[in-house]
Protein backbone atom coordinates (compact mmCIF):
# COMPACT_ATOMS: atom_id res chain seq x y z
CA UNK A 1 0.00 0.00 0.00
CA UNK A 2 1.41 3.51 -0.74
CA UNK A 3 -0.11 6.95 -0.08
CA UNK A 4 0.69 9.53 -2.44
CA UNK A 5 2.24 12.72 -1.13
CA UNK A 6 3.88 15.64 -2.99
CA UNK A 7 6.42 18.06 -1.36
CA UNK A 8 4.57 21.14 0.78
CA UNK A 9 5.86 23.72 -0.98
CA UNK A 10 5.34 22.52 -4.55
CA UNK A 11 1.10 22.93 -3.93
CA UNK A 12 0.72 25.97 -1.48
CA UNK A 13 -2.41 25.77 0.71
CA UNK A 14 -3.30 29.18 -0.38
CA UNK A 15 -4.03 27.67 -4.07
CA UNK A 16 -5.91 24.83 -2.96
CA UNK A 17 -7.01 25.12 0.48
CA UNK A 18 -8.51 21.51 0.68
CA UNK A 19 -6.49 18.48 1.25
CA UNK A 20 -6.43 15.07 -1.13
CA UNK A 21 -5.01 12.11 0.35
CA UNK A 22 -4.84 8.83 -1.81
CA UNK A 23 -3.91 5.25 -1.43
CA UNK A 24 -3.45 2.93 -3.93
CA UNK A 25 -3.16 -0.63 -3.98
CA UNK A 26 -1.35 -2.90 -7.06
CA UNK A 27 0.47 -2.38 -9.41
CA UNK A 28 2.85 0.11 -11.23
CA UNK A 29 -0.42 1.15 -13.45
CA UNK A 30 -2.46 1.65 -10.48
CA UNK A 31 0.50 4.23 -9.19
CA UNK A 32 0.37 6.01 -12.64
CA UNK A 33 -3.57 6.21 -12.36
CA UNK A 34 -3.12 7.71 -9.21
CA UNK A 35 -0.62 10.28 -9.82
CA UNK A 36 -2.77 10.90 -12.87
CA UNK A 37 -6.05 12.17 -10.69
CA UNK A 38 -3.45 14.16 -8.36
CA UNK A 39 -2.69 15.88 -11.32
CA UNK A 40 -6.48 16.56 -12.70
CA UNK A 41 -7.51 17.43 -9.41
CA UNK A 42 -4.23 19.95 -8.07
CA UNK A 43 -6.47 23.07 -8.97
CA UNK A 44 -9.04 22.07 -6.02
CA UNK A 45 -6.76 20.48 -3.78
CA UNK A 46 -3.50 19.93 -2.25
CA UNK A 47 -1.54 16.57 -1.46
CA UNK A 48 -1.81 15.49 2.72
CA UNK A 49 -0.22 12.50 4.42
CA UNK A 50 -2.44 12.12 6.37
CA UNK A 51 -5.99 10.60 5.97
CA UNK A 52 -7.49 12.24 9.04
CA UNK A 53 -6.75 16.01 7.71
CA UNK A 54 -8.26 15.35 4.39
CA UNK A 55 -11.26 16.64 2.50
CA UNK A 56 -11.30 13.93 0.12
CA UNK A 57 -9.72 10.19 0.42
CA UNK A 58 -9.70 8.58 -2.57
CA UNK A 59 -8.66 4.47 -3.02
CA UNK A 60 -7.33 3.09 -5.89
CA UNK A 61 -7.77 -0.53 -6.32
CA UNK A 62 -6.52 -3.80 -7.92
CA UNK A 63 -8.56 -6.67 -8.08
CA UNK A 64 -5.37 -9.43 -9.03
CA UNK A 65 -5.62 -11.36 -6.24
CA UNK A 66 -8.68 -11.68 -3.67
CA UNK A 67 -6.11 -10.19 -1.13
CA UNK A 68 -6.36 -6.84 -2.42
CA UNK A 69 -10.01 -7.03 -2.15
CA UNK A 70 -9.54 -7.60 1.63
CA UNK A 71 -6.89 -4.69 2.15
CA UNK A 72 -9.54 -2.52 0.85
CA UNK A 73 -12.60 -3.66 2.80
CA UNK A 74 -9.90 -3.55 6.13
CA UNK A 75 -8.80 0.35 5.11
CA UNK A 76 -12.66 0.93 4.42
CA UNK A 77 -13.52 0.01 7.79
CA UNK A 78 -10.84 1.84 9.31
CA UNK A 79 -12.20 5.57 7.21
CA UNK A 80 -15.37 4.64 8.61
CA UNK A 81 -14.29 6.25 11.54
CA UNK A 82 -12.90 9.66 9.86
CA UNK A 83 -16.17 10.57 8.32
CA UNK A 84 -18.35 9.68 11.38
CA UNK A 85 -15.95 12.37 12.86
CA UNK A 86 -16.21 14.60 9.72
CA UNK A 87 -19.51 14.39 7.77
CA UNK A 88 -18.30 16.91 5.33
CA UNK A 89 -15.38 14.19 4.29
CA UNK A 90 -15.47 12.56 0.70
CA UNK A 91 -14.44 8.86 0.11
CA UNK A 92 -13.96 7.63 -3.06
CA UNK A 93 -13.11 3.76 -4.49
CA UNK A 94 -11.59 4.02 -7.88
CA UNK A 95 -10.12 1.42 -9.75
CA UNK A 96 -10.45 -2.36 -10.64
CA UNK A 97 -12.31 -3.56 -7.89
CA UNK A 98 -14.68 -0.79 -8.07
CA UNK A 99 -15.11 -1.67 -11.40
CA UNK A 100 -15.85 -5.30 -10.40
CA UNK A 101 -18.16 -4.47 -7.58
CA UNK A 102 -20.03 -1.38 -8.76
CA UNK A 103 -22.84 -0.45 -6.46
CA UNK A 104 -22.20 -3.29 -4.50
CA UNK A 105 -19.65 -1.40 -3.12
CA UNK A 106 -22.73 1.02 -1.26
CA UNK A 107 -24.07 -2.06 0.84
CA UNK A 108 -20.75 -2.82 2.21
CA UNK A 109 -19.27 0.34 2.85
CA UNK A 110 -22.66 2.96 2.80
CA UNK A 111 -20.73 5.99 3.29
CA UNK A 112 -18.25 5.87 0.16
CA UNK A 113 -19.44 8.57 -1.95
CA UNK A 114 -18.48 7.67 -5.41
CA UNK A 115 -17.35 4.61 -6.94
CA UNK A 116 -15.47 4.80 -10.36
CA UNK A 117 -13.37 2.53 -12.41
CA UNK A 118 -10.22 2.40 -14.49
CA UNK A 119 -11.96 4.84 -17.54
CA UNK A 120 -13.85 6.51 -15.03
CA UNK A 121 -10.71 8.49 -13.57
CA UNK A 122 -10.72 11.05 -16.67
CA UNK A 123 -13.66 12.66 -15.28
CA UNK A 124 -12.67 12.79 -12.24
CA UNK A 125 -13.00 16.55 -12.07
CA UNK A 126 -16.71 16.44 -13.17
CA UNK A 127 -16.88 13.96 -10.17
CA UNK A 128 -15.42 15.80 -7.28
CA UNK A 129 -17.02 19.32 -8.75
CA UNK A 130 -20.84 17.62 -8.48
CA UNK A 131 -19.93 16.09 -5.25
CA UNK A 132 -18.97 19.35 -3.78
CA UNK A 133 -21.91 20.98 -5.24
CA UNK A 134 -24.37 18.52 -3.63
CA UNK A 135 -24.29 15.74 -5.71
CA UNK A 136 -25.78 12.90 -4.72
CA UNK A 137 -23.34 9.64 -4.81
CA UNK A 138 -22.52 8.36 -7.98
CA UNK A 139 -21.18 5.07 -9.90
CA UNK A 140 -19.07 5.41 -12.83
CA UNK A 141 -18.15 2.06 -14.11
CA UNK A 142 -19.36 1.78 -17.77
CA UNK A 143 -16.72 0.14 -19.96
CA UNK A 144 -16.78 1.46 -23.38
CA UNK A 145 -14.93 -0.56 -25.67
CA UNK A 146 -14.34 1.91 -27.99
CA UNK A 147 -13.18 4.35 -25.45
CA UNK A 148 -10.49 6.90 -26.49
CA UNK A 149 -7.39 7.21 -23.96
CA UNK A 150 -8.05 11.44 -23.63
CA UNK A 151 -5.28 13.96 -23.81
CA UNK A 152 -4.18 15.13 -19.90
CA UNK A 153 -1.24 16.72 -18.99
CA UNK A 154 1.62 13.87 -18.00
CA UNK A 155 1.59 13.00 -13.89
CA UNK A 156 4.13 14.87 -12.50
CA UNK A 157 7.46 13.30 -10.71
CA UNK A 158 8.63 14.09 -7.36
CA UNK A 159 11.17 16.27 -6.66
CA UNK A 160 14.21 14.90 -7.66
CA UNK A 161 13.16 11.59 -8.94
CA UNK A 162 15.57 10.26 -11.39
CA UNK A 163 12.74 7.18 -12.88
CA UNK A 164 8.95 7.35 -14.32
CA UNK A 165 6.42 5.53 -15.45
CA UNK A 166 4.24 6.08 -19.01
CA UNK A 167 1.00 4.37 -19.47
CA UNK A 168 1.06 3.83 -23.14
CA UNK A 169 -2.22 1.90 -23.16
CA UNK A 170 -4.72 -0.09 -21.28
CA UNK A 171 -7.46 -3.00 -21.42
CA UNK A 172 -6.07 -6.36 -22.61
CA UNK A 173 -7.51 -8.74 -24.92
CA UNK A 174 -6.10 -11.73 -24.93
CA UNK A 175 -8.64 -13.61 -21.57
CA UNK A 176 -6.03 -15.50 -20.09
CA UNK A 177 -8.18 -17.94 -17.77
CA UNK A 178 -7.07 -16.87 -14.64
CA UNK A 179 -6.94 -12.69 -15.42
CA UNK A 180 -10.01 -10.48 -14.51
CA UNK A 181 -7.85 -7.63 -16.14
CA UNK A 182 -10.26 -7.63 -19.26
CA UNK A 183 -13.38 -7.39 -16.88
CA UNK A 184 -12.51 -4.61 -15.34
CA UNK A 185 -10.02 -2.09 -17.45
CA UNK A 186 -11.88 -3.19 -20.53
CA UNK A 187 -10.05 -4.05 -24.10
CA UNK A 188 -7.12 -2.84 -25.47
CA UNK A 189 -6.70 0.89 -26.31
CA UNK A 190 -3.41 2.46 -27.34
CA UNK A 191 -2.69 6.33 -26.73
CA UNK A 192 -1.84 8.41 -29.37
CA UNK A 193 2.30 8.02 -30.29
CA UNK A 194 2.43 11.93 -30.03
CA UNK A 195 1.09 11.93 -26.63
CA UNK A 196 3.38 9.61 -25.30
CA UNK A 197 5.99 11.10 -26.69
CA UNK A 198 4.86 14.86 -25.55
CA UNK A 199 4.36 13.21 -21.67
CA UNK A 200 8.11 12.09 -22.43
CA UNK A 201 9.50 15.03 -23.18
CA UNK A 202 7.88 16.76 -20.15
CA UNK A 203 9.45 14.47 -17.78
CA UNK A 204 12.93 14.36 -19.10
CA UNK A 205 12.31 18.42 -19.35
CA UNK A 206 12.26 17.62 -15.48
CA UNK A 207 14.95 15.83 -14.93
CA UNK A 208 13.62 11.97 -15.53
CA UNK A 209 16.61 10.35 -16.87
CA UNK A 210 14.94 6.61 -16.64
CA UNK A 211 11.36 5.79 -18.90
CA UNK A 212 9.77 2.71 -18.33
CA UNK A 213 6.36 1.97 -20.70
CA UNK A 214 3.29 0.72 -19.05
CA UNK A 215 0.80 -1.61 -20.43
CA UNK A 216 -1.10 -4.60 -19.41
CA UNK A 217 0.35 -6.15 -22.83
CA UNK A 218 2.65 -3.23 -24.17
CA UNK A 219 3.51 -5.72 -27.59
CA UNK A 220 0.05 -5.14 -28.40
CA UNK A 221 0.48 -1.54 -28.57
CA UNK A 222 -1.23 -0.18 -32.32
CA UNK A 223 -2.39 -3.05 -33.70
CA UNK A 224 -6.17 -1.74 -33.41
CA UNK A 225 -4.58 1.60 -34.86
CA UNK A 226 -3.78 0.52 -38.59
CA UNK A 227 -2.54 4.23 -39.21
CA UNK A 228 -0.30 4.35 -36.22
CA UNK A 229 2.49 3.26 -35.51
CA UNK A 230 3.29 -0.84 -34.18
CA UNK A 231 5.07 -1.28 -30.28
CA UNK A 232 8.42 -1.92 -32.27
CA UNK A 233 7.86 1.24 -33.94
CA UNK A 234 6.90 3.77 -30.89
CA UNK A 235 10.23 2.04 -29.37
CA UNK A 236 12.05 3.82 -32.11
CA UNK A 237 10.61 6.52 -32.64
CA UNK A 238 11.38 7.09 -28.68
CA UNK A 239 14.89 6.21 -29.06
CA UNK A 240 15.39 8.56 -31.84
CA UNK A 241 13.75 11.82 -30.02
CA UNK A 242 14.84 11.05 -26.85
CA UNK A 243 18.67 9.67 -27.04
CA UNK A 244 19.99 10.00 -23.87
CA UNK A 245 17.43 8.24 -21.67
CA UNK A 246 17.14 5.04 -20.41
CA UNK A 247 13.83 3.24 -22.07
CA UNK A 248 12.07 -0.19 -20.42
CA UNK A 249 8.80 -1.35 -20.83
CA UNK A 250 6.46 -3.89 -18.59
CA UNK A 251 4.39 -6.03 -19.16
CA UNK A 252 5.01 -8.32 -22.48
CA UNK A 253 3.11 -11.15 -23.57
CA UNK A 254 5.27 -14.03 -25.31
CA UNK A 255 2.98 -14.68 -28.04
CA UNK A 256 3.74 -11.45 -29.06
CA UNK A 257 6.88 -10.90 -28.89
CA UNK A 258 7.90 -10.37 -32.52
CA UNK A 259 11.21 -11.27 -34.01
CA UNK A 260 11.48 -6.91 -34.88
CA UNK A 261 10.72 -6.42 -31.37
CA UNK A 262 13.71 -8.96 -30.23
CA UNK A 263 15.85 -7.26 -32.21
CA UNK A 264 15.13 -4.26 -31.06
CA UNK A 265 17.12 -5.03 -27.98
CA UNK A 266 20.30 -4.89 -29.96
CA UNK A 267 19.49 -1.96 -31.80
CA UNK A 268 18.14 1.34 -29.69
CA UNK A 269 20.66 2.19 -27.95
CA UNK A 270 18.37 3.61 -25.15
CA UNK A 271 16.74 0.34 -24.62
CA UNK A 272 17.70 -1.14 -21.78
CA UNK A 273 19.06 -4.92 -21.25
CA UNK A 274 15.93 -6.12 -19.29
CA UNK A 275 12.78 -7.73 -20.15
CA UNK A 276 10.24 -9.00 -17.77
CA UNK A 277 8.35 -11.77 -19.72
CA UNK A 278 5.81 -13.68 -17.45
CA UNK A 279 5.82 -17.24 -18.26
CA UNK A 280 3.11 -18.40 -15.08
CA UNK A 281 4.03 -22.20 -15.79
CA UNK A 282 6.03 -24.41 -17.22
CA UNK A 283 4.06 -27.31 -18.25
CA UNK A 284 1.99 -26.92 -21.90
CA UNK A 285 -1.00 -28.51 -20.22
CA UNK A 286 -1.73 -25.72 -17.98
CA UNK A 287 -0.72 -23.29 -20.47
CA UNK A 288 -3.12 -24.56 -22.77
CA UNK A 289 -6.37 -24.41 -19.73
CA UNK A 290 -4.74 -20.81 -19.22
CA UNK A 291 -5.42 -19.50 -22.62
CA UNK A 292 -1.73 -18.34 -22.69
CA UNK A 293 -1.57 -19.43 -26.91
CA UNK A 294 2.30 -20.40 -26.47
CA UNK A 295 3.98 -23.75 -25.65
CA UNK A 296 7.05 -24.32 -23.31
CA UNK A 297 8.91 -24.77 -26.59
CA UNK A 298 8.09 -21.55 -28.24
CA UNK A 299 8.85 -19.56 -25.07
CA UNK A 300 12.42 -21.01 -24.81
CA UNK A 301 13.02 -20.28 -28.39
CA UNK A 302 11.99 -16.61 -27.75
CA UNK A 303 14.45 -16.81 -24.67
CA UNK A 304 17.20 -18.42 -27.34
CA UNK A 305 16.42 -15.37 -29.50
CA UNK A 306 16.84 -12.48 -27.15
CA UNK A 307 20.13 -13.87 -25.57
CA UNK A 308 21.76 -14.13 -28.94
CA UNK A 309 20.99 -10.54 -30.10
CA UNK A 310 21.25 -9.18 -26.20
CA UNK A 311 23.64 -11.33 -24.42
CA UNK A 312 23.59 -9.92 -21.61
CA UNK A 313 19.95 -9.42 -21.43
CA UNK A 314 18.50 -9.79 -18.19
CA UNK A 315 14.73 -11.78 -18.37
CA UNK A 316 12.51 -11.81 -14.85
CA UNK A 317 9.23 -13.22 -15.31
CA UNK A 318 5.78 -14.57 -13.50
CA UNK A 319 4.72 -17.41 -12.34
CA UNK A 320 1.56 -19.43 -10.97
CA UNK A 321 1.85 -21.93 -9.12
CA UNK A 322 -1.02 -24.30 -8.18
CA UNK A 323 -3.96 -23.40 -10.86
CA UNK A 324 -6.32 -25.72 -11.33
CA UNK A 325 -5.04 -29.06 -12.74
CA UNK A 326 -2.06 -28.54 -12.05
CA UNK A 327 -0.27 -31.96 -11.30
CA UNK A 328 2.82 -32.98 -9.49
CA UNK A 329 4.41 -33.61 -12.53
CA UNK A 330 3.12 -30.04 -14.39
CA UNK A 331 4.64 -28.50 -11.33
CA UNK A 332 8.12 -30.50 -12.11
CA UNK A 333 8.01 -28.90 -15.39
CA UNK A 334 7.94 -25.21 -13.86
CA UNK A 335 10.94 -26.58 -11.70
CA UNK A 336 12.96 -27.67 -14.27
CA UNK A 337 11.85 -24.47 -17.10
CA UNK A 338 13.33 -21.97 -13.98
CA UNK A 339 17.15 -23.99 -14.29
CA UNK A 340 16.78 -23.86 -18.15
CA UNK A 341 16.05 -20.17 -18.67
CA UNK A 342 17.82 -19.05 -15.36
CA UNK A 343 15.50 -16.01 -14.30
CA UNK A 344 17.38 -13.36 -12.86
CA UNK A 345 13.92 -12.47 -10.93
CA UNK A 346 10.73 -14.71 -10.89
CA UNK A 347 7.56 -13.12 -9.01
CA UNK A 348 5.85 -16.06 -8.19
CA UNK A 349 2.20 -16.20 -6.13
CA UNK A 350 -0.55 -18.89 -5.62
CA UNK A 351 -3.39 -19.14 -7.84
CA UNK A 352 -6.16 -17.03 -6.66
CA UNK A 353 -9.47 -17.96 -7.76
CA UNK A 354 -11.01 -14.61 -9.27
CA UNK A 355 -15.52 -14.37 -10.05
CA UNK A 356 -15.95 -13.84 -13.64
CA UNK A 357 -12.89 -15.53 -15.04
CA UNK A 358 -13.08 -19.11 -16.93
CA UNK A 359 -10.45 -20.69 -14.16
CA UNK A 360 -13.37 -20.03 -11.71
CA UNK A 361 -15.35 -22.64 -13.05
CA UNK A 362 -12.35 -25.09 -13.61
CA UNK A 363 -12.53 -28.20 -11.36
CA UNK A 364 -9.43 -30.21 -9.81
CA UNK A 365 -8.79 -27.30 -7.37
CA UNK A 366 -5.28 -27.78 -5.93
CA UNK A 367 -5.66 -28.02 -2.13
CA UNK A 368 -4.25 -24.38 0.00
CA UNK A 369 -1.51 -26.26 1.06
CA UNK A 370 -0.48 -27.80 -1.97
CA UNK A 371 -0.19 -24.57 -3.14
CA UNK A 372 1.61 -23.36 -0.12
CA UNK A 373 4.16 -26.50 -0.64
CA UNK A 374 4.88 -25.70 -3.98
CA UNK A 375 5.08 -22.40 -3.61
CA UNK A 376 7.87 -22.32 -0.86
CA UNK A 377 9.69 -24.93 -3.46
CA UNK A 378 9.77 -22.77 -6.12
CA UNK A 379 10.70 -19.32 -4.15
CA UNK A 380 13.34 -21.53 -2.68
CA UNK A 381 15.09 -22.71 -6.28
CA UNK A 382 14.34 -19.29 -7.50
CA UNK A 383 16.78 -17.43 -4.60
CA UNK A 384 19.26 -20.14 -5.58
CA UNK A 385 19.18 -19.49 -9.25
CA UNK A 386 18.73 -15.56 -8.68
CA UNK A 387 21.61 -15.37 -6.64
CA UNK A 388 24.07 -17.08 -8.96
CA UNK A 389 22.66 -15.02 -11.71
CA UNK A 390 23.84 -11.65 -9.50
CA UNK A 391 27.04 -13.29 -8.98
CA UNK A 392 28.04 -13.03 -12.21
CA UNK A 393 28.52 -9.11 -11.84
CA UNK A 394 30.90 -9.54 -9.10
CA UNK A 395 34.27 -8.04 -9.73
CA UNK A 396 32.68 -6.20 -12.76
CA UNK A 397 32.40 -2.54 -13.25
CA UNK A 398 28.66 -1.39 -14.44
CA UNK A 399 27.32 1.82 -15.37
CA UNK A 400 24.75 2.87 -12.38
CA UNK A 401 21.90 5.80 -13.13
CA UNK A 402 21.79 6.61 -9.30
CA UNK A 403 18.42 7.12 -8.31
CA UNK A 404 17.76 7.98 -4.38
CA UNK A 405 20.61 8.99 -1.38
CA UNK A 406 19.63 8.27 2.32
CA UNK A 407 21.44 7.96 5.45
CA UNK A 408 25.52 8.45 3.50
CA UNK A 409 24.52 5.37 1.14
CA UNK A 410 23.24 5.58 -2.54
CA UNK A 411 20.91 3.12 -4.51
CA UNK A 412 21.17 3.08 -8.37
CA UNK A 413 20.39 0.82 -10.79
CA UNK A 414 21.99 -0.74 -14.26
CA UNK A 415 20.35 -1.21 -17.29
CA UNK A 416 19.73 -4.42 -16.50
CA UNK A 417 17.24 -3.16 -13.69
CA UNK A 418 19.45 -4.70 -10.95
CA UNK A 419 20.17 -2.37 -7.59
CA UNK A 420 23.32 -1.48 -6.56
CA UNK A 421 24.03 -0.31 -2.89
CA UNK A 422 26.82 1.76 -2.05
CA UNK A 423 28.55 4.48 -0.57
CA UNK A 424 28.31 8.02 -2.04
CA UNK A 425 26.53 11.45 -1.58
CA UNK A 426 23.60 13.05 -2.41
CA UNK A 427 24.77 15.17 -5.24
CA UNK A 428 24.95 12.24 -7.30
CA UNK A 429 21.21 11.49 -7.69
CA UNK A 430 20.43 11.80 -11.23
CA UNK A 431 23.92 10.89 -12.62
CA UNK A 432 25.85 7.71 -14.45
CA UNK A 433 28.63 6.67 -12.82
CA UNK A 434 31.10 3.63 -12.54
CA UNK A 435 30.62 1.31 -9.91
CA UNK A 436 32.62 -1.85 -8.87
CA UNK A 437 30.28 -4.77 -8.23
CA UNK A 438 31.81 -6.54 -4.80
CA UNK A 439 29.29 -8.41 -3.88
CA UNK A 440 25.93 -9.92 -5.06
CA UNK A 441 23.28 -10.31 -2.43
CA UNK A 442 19.09 -11.88 -2.86
CA UNK A 443 17.78 -8.96 -5.44
CA UNK A 444 20.84 -6.76 -5.21
CA UNK A 445 24.41 -5.66 -5.57
CA UNK A 446 26.57 -3.78 -3.27
CA UNK A 447 29.48 -1.79 -4.93
CA UNK A 448 31.62 1.15 -4.62
CA UNK A 449 32.26 4.42 -6.87
CA UNK A 450 35.16 3.91 -9.55
CA UNK A 451 36.74 7.86 -9.65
Amino acid sequence: MKSLVREKDEISEKSAPRRLHIVTFGCQMNEYDSQRMAQMLMGRYCLTPFPEEADLIIVNTCSIREKAEHKLYSLLGRLKGLKKRNPALKIGVAGCVAQQLGEMLFVKAPYVDFVMGPQGLYDIVNIVKGLDEGGERLVRVDLDNDFDIPHVEAPLPKKGEVRAFVTIMQGCDNFCTYCIVPFVRGREISRPSEDILREIGSLVDQGVRDITLLGQNVNSYGKKSPKGVDFPGLLKEIDSAFPDIRLRFTTSHPKDLSNELIECFGRLETLCEHLHLPVQSGSDKILKRMNRRYSRAQYLQKVEKLRSVCPDITITTDLIVGFPGETEEDFRQTMSLLEEVRFDQAFAFKYSERPGTAAARFQEKVPEDVKSRRLTELLKIQNRIGLEQYRRFENRICEVLVESFRDSGITARTRGNHVVNMEGAGGLVGQLINVYIERACHHSLIGRIVH
